[in-house]
């Protein structure tokens, strides 16, 4: 609170601190943050691109990186800015009169905008209402604990047709996509499902246990292919299926992190942290350990500097890790650092 920008102090107060008249103090002083207001452009652009999707993709404008960016700044549903911006989004979930979305396998694009916006805070309407049911569906999946997902040979020979980019790549059987469609959960649904948290409804909560359970596994790790794989044919195209959920580092964080992707691990720590059953693997003991090795005497912490660094790219892959801070100030890492530490530690 003393050494932060506007978007670290105003998340403390209300996050950390809970602490909300001292947040909104600092709501005016966050709205004129230049990287506030750069990420506010990106959501809401005065000239949309032509794009076939505005909702999933690596760009700056696509809402995956936007909206989950300026959440990591700390803005959220309570602002008109942020309400106003995503108004399209908000109008495309609606389901048509008569017709509620259900299928997880061909409304793709539902799951991850609805758990965007659950993350933001739009946790009602027809977001909410997806939200419940697909948790309905992975846990109707997760619950039988069947790890065997992937055509085998037999079954592969039997589809046509199949793209050459592809031919490399798993298939998800017919028989459970029909059914379940995009019954693993994905990285998105760790972004939104904690959201459910907040009904205070026992069985829901159980739901989502079971879910977070059946992807805190070794055979989880050792079955599923980076992506997940590939959808059998839907109206005769083939689609892909990810992103996966694995955990960054699941049997080695300190390997995975100083020889593979430490900004995909730090972006994933913060959402699986708030899940109790997540807080209780092995995996996460030995991040809290990983990270306590970048405590300074003074028992903050400092990362390394490219943990933080921004770049074109998915947020999920940990493209857009940082908080905002002033890059001249001497101890930007050090309050980043230590904001993501409280951050991940705040539920235990």
């Amino acid at each position: 609170m003393d050494n932060a920008g506007a978007p670290i102090r105003y998340r403390t107060a209300r996050e950390l601190l809970k602490d909300h008249q001292t947040a909104d103090k600092i709501k005016p002083e966050l709205l004129g943050n230049p990287v506030v207001q750069l990420w506010l452009q990106n959501l809401k652009p005065d000239m949309p691109p032509q794009h076939w999707s505005m909702e999933h993709g690596s760009f700056d404008f696509n809402l995956e990186n936007a909206l989950l960016k300026v959440v990591q700044l700390g803005l959220h549903a309570g602002f008109p800015q942020i309400k106003d911006a995503v108004q399209y989004y908000l109008g495309k979930i609606q389901a048509p009169p008569g017709k509620p979305v259900r299928n997880r396998s061909n409304q793709a694009g539902h799951i991850f905008t609805c758990n965007l916006l659950a993350c933001a805070g739009f946790t009602d309407g027809a977001a909410l209402d997806f939200l419940l049911e697909s948790t309905d569906e992975l846990y109707g999946f997760a619950r039988k604990g069947s790890y065997d997902i992937y055509c085998n040979a037999e079954e592969r020979a039997a589809l046509k047709g199949i793209p050459a980019v592809y031919r490399d790549r798993p298939i998800i059987k017919s028989s459970i996509a029909d059914v379940y469609g995009y019954c693993y959960p994905l990285v998105y649904d760790i972004i939104g499902l904690h959201k459910l948290f907040e009904l205070n409804n026992p069985e829901i909560d159980s739901k989502i246990d079971c879910i977070i359970e059946y992807i805190s596994t070794n055979e989880f790790h050792n079955t599923v292919a980076d992506g997940y794989g590939v959808l059998p044919p839907f109206e005769r195209k083939y689609h892909t299926m990810g992103w996966d959920p694995k955990y960054p580092g699941w049997y080695d964080v300190t390997d995975y992190t100083e020889n593979i992707n430490p900004r995909k691990l730090l972006f994933f720590a913060l959402y699986i942290s708030k899940y109790p059953l997540a807080r209780k693997t092995k995996w996460f003991g030995e991040l809290l350990g990983y990270l306590d090795t970048y405590k300074t005497a003074e028992c903050r912490h400092q990362f390394p500097p490219e943990w933080f660094k921004e770049n074109q790219g998915y947020a999920v892959q940990g493209s857009h890790l940082s908080f905002g801070e002033n890059r001249r100030k001497k101890n930007w890492r050090e309050i980043e650092s230590t904001f993501y530490t409280q951050l991940i530690r705040q539920y235990i």
